[in-house]
């Protein structure tokens, strides 16, 4: 998969509904993102177990904007029912996976290797007039825990449309 190019994508539209998340956002180098993800999920799973709220559906970074040398993005973690965080933990805070009408594809590989799926959604939407919105999120299916491999690793891809 070294050369992985738009084309190996199956890009799709699909209605996604929203759903109840805890996380925590904030503006980053874009180099620190690895380091901060590791770091931010701890944080919003030590935030979930102290107030006995499950995980639901997954890890994800939220893109809500960026520029060519920050992100600003927010780390969270699907939850059951609703989170109410008590005490302010290391700023994890309630928050909502947006719902909708999206574009969407699936990753297999390496994370510095998603750019190739954001340019096969943009293509599919340039192709269809389709015009994206700014936020879109990755969802984590793999555990790096438990698969340290990171050419096995699936991340799927959602862009919703503006």
């Amino acid at each position: 998969m070294d050369d992985l190019k738009k084309t190996d994508y199956r890009v799709t539209m699909k209605e996604v509904a929203p759903e109840q998340a805890a996380g925590i956002r904030g503006q980053y180098p874009i180099s620190q993102v690895p380091e901060i993800m590791g770091k931010g999920f701890g944080l919003v799973m030590e935030a979930l177990t102290a107030e006995g709220v499950r995980p639901a559906g997954g890890a994800l970074a939220i893109y809500h904007g960026w520029t060519k040398d920050t992100v600003d993005v927010e780390i969270a973690l699907t939850v059951q029912g609703v989170f109410f965080p008590q005490g302010g933990r290391s700023g994890v805070k309630a928050s909502m996976v947006p719902g909708g009408k999206v574009a969407f594809t699936v990753h297999v590989g390496p994370y510095d290797q998603l750019e190739a799926a954001y340019g096969a959604i943009q293509d599919y939407a340039k192709t269809n007039g389709l015009t994206l919105s700014d936020t879109m999120w990755e969802r984590y299916l793999t555990d790096p825990a438990v698969e340290p491999d990171l050419s096995k690793h699936v991340t799927e891809v959602y862009w919703p449309l503006a």
